[in-house]
């Protein structure tokens, strides 16, 4: 079952938050600052989705908000973070959230989703099985 996360939800899921960070970035952040970003997306508008077990327990989330291209000033549905929890993982969910967002984004008129992946984040390849294209790419040099 999917649904939109109620505040409880919302502060159980920031209790995550380094977990799901490193995991995406495979770096190691305090909380307060994994907490941070995800509070700004949400101060901004942005809302969880969260899979949930017929008893309530949840298994992940995706956090959606909206996003607007520096270049062409379009404004696109964006996927700021997906997490399933690793007990709950193999289960097909990530695909799952991923596809309840989409067709959230798709009945709000979007026809565009974008997020943002780490070279070292194991999910990049679901999401090109997915159908999300690489549009650029980051790189950095040691000085």
């Amino acid at each position: 079952m999917i649904t939109q996360a109620t505040k409880e939800e919302v502060e159980f899921i920031l209790s995550h938050a380094v977990s799901s960070t490193y995991d995406a970035t495979q770096m190691e952040i305090s909380e307060e600052k994994a907490v941070a970003m995800l509070q700004g997306v949400l101060d901004k508008g942005g809302f969880y989705l969260i899979a949930k077990e017929e008893d309530g327990t949840i298994t992940g989330w995706i956090l959606l908000g909206k996003n607007t291209d520096y270049f062409t000033d379009q404004t696109y549905g964006f996927i700021y973070e997906i997490y399933v929890l690793p007990e709950h993982r193999g289960k097909g969910l990530s695909k799952l959230l991923i596809n309840e967002g989409n067709a959230y984004w798709k009945s709000q008129g979007y026809d565009e989703v974008r997020l943002n992946v780490f070279a070292s984040n194991f999910a990049k390849e679901i999401y090109k099985k997915m159908g999300f294209e690489e549009i650029n790419f980051i790189m950095k040099a040691k000085l």
